[in-house]
Parts: C-alpha cells; structure tokens; sequence
C-alpha cells in the first residue's frame, strides 16, 4: 500500500484497504497483523472466479483472521455495528 512492496505482506490495512508490509504496517494504527495462510486466503478470494470461490480451505486460525478483518472493515466502512455470527 505504501511502499510498494509485493512480499512480505503481513498486515491488513482498514484505513488504506490493502495489505501493508512490517514497516508500513509501524506507521498505520488500523492495521491487523495476517498470517500467510490468511494472506493467500485473501488473494485468493480477490482473483478467483465466482464459480471456485468457495472451493478451497483454511486453517480455523485463518477464518477467525478473515472473520475479524471483514467485521472491522464493514464496521469502519459503514459505519454501522453487525452481528456477524448471522452472516458467518
């Protein structure tokens, strides 16, 4: 998001709604720190087709990650508060 880097990514930024590395990471408040597994989840979900986007897993450590970054960002976006246990 900030300084270009494509490795390394292992934050999620709410306020610049990408990934960020170590060090951009220090200077943004909204991040969340991301596993790699969470980090491939994430491209994952981004360039795969409709039809296959439901056709992969993750580690439950993943999930929780995923869960917590969509709640805080549709949180932060639209700023309304969701129960997400409806939704997940």
């Amino acid at each position: 998001m900030n300084c270009g880097e494509k490795e390394n990514l292992t934050h999620f930024s709410i306020k610049n709604n990408g990934l960020k590395c170590e060090t951009c990471a220090k200077l943004d408040k909204s991040v969340i720190k991301i596993s790699d597994a969470t980090l491939y989840a994430i491209k994952y979900i981004i360039m795969a087709p409709a039809k296959k986007l439901f056709s992969f897993s993750v580690p439950s450590e993943s999930v929780e990650e995923l869960r917590l970054i969509a709640k805080v960002y549709l949180e932060e976006k639209l700023e309304k508060t969701y129960r997400f246990d409806k939704f997940v």
